[in-house]
């Protein structure tokens, strides 16, 4: 064992520094091309260190996404800070703020994206996240008593603007639009978010017209 690793131990250091090595492992590897050998090598301690804090992959997963899940938290927690009280506002803020994340952190958002992971975390930290989640929907009910957001059902609502920051983010990690910077990649989040606001905007006629009713 190095060193640093004798170190690591003594100080407490050994838990991140598996985390982060994991997070290297899936930015290069992809989450399913690791093992917990690799990540030991990549922190440099001996294979059977990762064992003293994990019981398998899946733990490390786990622990790796709940730290993931918490730096986005505090992004997406700034982004709002920093937006008007407008709710449509805010509504924008967060998905700039989610496509940015991904941008400037990869390998954080392909930990999250890893099925199933959010049901492996902690207790804790799902509820949290849950509770992040419950707010936001607060927050666009009451908008759209305020008559400021269209009545869209809640769930139809939420699902179309997570598909959307979510789509446009897996895009631009994984390339499809090219080499991008990140004022362009702000540029894109912005002409995303701001073409999903104009459709939250009420307006009188038909709110839910079938897509197919043409083609019958």
């Amino acid at each position: 064992m190095t060193t640093l690793a004798k170190r690591g131990y003594h100080h407490g250091n050994l838990r991140p520094a598996l985390v982060k090595a994991t997070l290297r492992a899936i930015a290069e590897d992809g989450p399913e091309g690791f093992t917990l050998r690799d990540v030991a090598r990549r922190a440099g301690v001996s294979p059977a260190a990762p064992y003293r804090h994990f019981r398998d992959k899946d733990e490390l997963l786990a622990a790796v996404a709940g730290e993931c899940a918490e730096r986005l938290g505090a992004t997406i927690d700034a982004a709002v800070a920093e937006a008007s009280a407008d709710p449509l506002d805010q509504f924008h803020h967060v998905g700039i703020a989610y496509v940015m994340f991904a941008f400037e952190h990869p390998e954080h958002f392909r930990a999250l994206a890893i099925p199933n992971i959010v049901a492996k975390m902690p207790p804790e930290q799902r509820r949290a996240l849950d509770a992040a989640l419950d707010a936001q929907k607060q927050a666009i009910v009451a908008a759209q008593e305020a008559g400021t957001f269209a009545k869209i059902p809640i769930d139809e609502l939420m699902l179309a603007a997570s598909a959307l920051t979510h789509g446009l983010a897996h895009m631009i990690v994984e390339g499809a639009l090219g080499e991008l910077d990140a004022a362009r990649v702000r540029e894109l989040a912005i002409a995303a978010t701001g073409v999903f606001g104009v459709g939250l905007i009420p307006r009188t006629g038909e709110l839910r017209p079938d897509p197919l009713r043409h083609k019958k």
